[in-house]
């Protein structure tokens, strides 16, 4: 396949009711399948059951501007839900729920926090009568639960919203902090819809497969971009991903999808599906993108990928390694579509002395490989700064700063000093940090989580890339963090997991600390090994370093 689409952008209207108006008018028959529920549904099914939905809500006392709760698995309800919230007036937040994934009282210990957070009073279910909502309902006092899904709806009036007013309270992931609630307006959205659309090229000849949830940003801008654009879309619930990946892709074959969303441990999933015998036969030349964001790229998975997936007619350029952020409504930088990723080599101990690039030849001591994610998208600023906010130019160190129409607000409940943190005049600080080369973006890490050891920085990433080779290591599963000893000296902590005997976790930690000292360069190296299934993820997927260094406490380390 061609290396774009016939890009024609379909999305319109200033709030995304008027969106769907739009869609449903020009796409009528536009499509979102739900494969496993055997179910498809168009944008005129949607509007029109999304109409319905927002009737009900206003009945039962929504008001414009209230945050009103989604908990749906991936289906027809949860769309329903959230555009009868926007019909409404409402304002949504997606709460996390997660089957298969985390134990039930846990999620609602995390949910019952979100919900209070907000101020939740409605909440729109696929399913009333689901455990997790009667018990979510059961000990919120006063929770009004509507169903998502109504036969008839009574005859109230609808409002008409304001691109200025509130639509998403979009949850962070909580890497570093606890989870805040992102404040993005209608005009926000919208913005970032259009640059999502404009930037990689999309258009209604584009397929989209999609595992990850809509609760997180990927999973709900990125479909919102497909189904307010006119393009079919085909929804799996995200546990497929682990359990399924080979079917996975043979769908992706099947119904000729162009456009795949994930992080790099997806990928990472894929090819380790992609065996022989499951490759054999398989036509995936459709694919046009494969969206790799949400966490740092590998270099050595963007090779993978386009090894792996050659024999099968996918192109090299189709690995596109985006950067985004939910405080940005998603996307930052985008690669220009049919690009080669673009990989430099830097010199590691270079960069974290002195902040500034300087390139080196892979295998090189101190050799860092770097994966571009591409150059501002549509209509948003880019720029980096030093600690003191002044600019830096290219081949410089800095912290990736973002202006313009998608980026948010401020966080729900927010202070004054919140937000003169999060700001930096109107720029706002992502946390991350990135250099620049041939105008093309290379994010390395963020900064709460860079360790300084002995005057020098160090990024987790480094060191949990060479544990992960170690053998031992439990599918590759080791994050890294900065920690203090008890005399005030500075080290990197190194947690893997291991189903080796007591016997073996000697040599294995002695292992992965040789290798960890030798490539890094620095003996301020400690090593923890923890049981399989120890290190916990976000609700996104990406590992919690900071949680899994304030669980360290009375576990046996190496």
């Amino acid at each position: 396949m061609a290396a774009t689409s016939k890009a024609a952008e379909l999305i319109d209207g200033d709030t995304l009711a008027a969106s769907l108006r739009a869609v449903a008018a020009a796409a009528p028959l536009a499509s979102v399948t739900f494969p496993g529920l055997g179910k498809k549904i168009t944008s005129t099914w949607l509007l029109d059951r999304a109409d319905h939905c927002a009737r009900r809500l206003i009945d039962g006392g929504v008001r414009p501007g209230d945050i009103v709760g989604v908990l749906a698995p991936p289906g027809p309800g949860l769309l329903a839900g959230l555009f009868g919230c926007w019909l409404a007036g409402a304002v949504v937040t997606v709460l996390p729920a997660r089957p298969g994934f985390v134990n039930g009282n846990g999620q609602v210990g995390r949910l019952g926090r979100m919900v209070s957070t907000a101020r939740v009073r409605h909440l729109v279910a696929d399913d009333v009568h689901d455990d997790l909502v009667r018990q979510l309902a059961q000990d919120r006092l006063g929770l009004c639960v509507v169903p998502a899904l109504a036969a008839d709806a009574p005859s109230v009036p609808l409002p008409r919203s304001d691109p200025a007013d509130l639509a998403v309270v979009q949850f962070t992931s909580g890497t570093v902090t606890e989870p805040r609630g992102v404040l993005l307006s209608h005009r926000a959205v919208m913005a970032a819809l259009r640059a999502i659309v404009v930037s990689s090229r999309q258009g209604q000849d584009d397929v989209m497969v999609q595992w990850m949830p809509h609760y997180h940003d990927m999973g709900l801008f990125g479909h919102l971009s497909f189904l307010l654009n006119g393009c079919d879309s085909h929804i799996f619930e995200p546990i497929a991903l682990l359990r399924r990946p080979a079917e996975l892709l043979r769908y992706l074959a099947a119904c000729r999808a162009t456009t795949f969303t994930g992080m790099n441990f997806a990928y990472e999933a894929l090819i380790d599906a992609a065996s022989a015998e499951v490759l054999d036969g398989l036509d995936l030349s459709a694919w046009r993108l494969a969206y790799n964001g949400a966490e740092p790229v590998s270099p050595q998975t963007v090779r993978r990928f386009q090894e792996t997936f050659a024999p099968a007619g996918v192109a090299p350029h189709v690995m596109y390694p985006v950067y985004g952020l939910a405080e940005a409504t998603l996307a930052v930088t985008f690669p220009v579509p049919g690009s080669l990723p673009a990989l430099v080599t830097v010199d590691r101990a270079e960069l974290g002395r002195t902040g500034q690039v300087r390139l080196t030849a892979p295998g090189q001591p101190d050799a860092k490989t770097v994966v571009s994610v591409g150059r501002p998208v549509a209509g948003l600023a880019v720029r980096l700064a030093d600690e003191q906010g002044r600019p830096l130019g290219p081949g410089q160190l800095g912290e990736i700063q973002v202006r313009g129409d998608m980026v948010t607000s401020g966080y729900l409940g927010g202070s004054a000093s919140a937000s003169a943190e999060l700001f930096d005049g109107d720029w706002l600080r992502t946390g991350d940090l990135a250099f620049q080369l041939g105008g093309d973006y290379f994010v390395v890490g963020r900064r709460k989580e860079m360790t300084i050891v002995n005057g020098q920085n160090f990024f987790p990433e480094d060191a949990e890339a060479i544990a992960r080779t170690v053998p031992g290591v439990y599918r590759r599963h080791a994050v890294a963090a900065g920690q203090a000893g008890q005399a005030g000296e500075e080290y990197i902590a190194v947690i893997a997991e291991t189903s080796l005997a007591d016997s073996a976790r000697a040599g294995l930690a002695r292992d992965i600390r040789q290798r960890v000292v030798t490539e890094l360069g620095t003996p301020n190296i400690q090593v923890h090994l923890v049981p399989p299934r120890w290190l916990t993820r976000t609700t996104s997927g990406k590992w919690q370093r900071l949680l899994a260094l304030q669980r360290l406490q009375g576990v046996s380390g190496s």
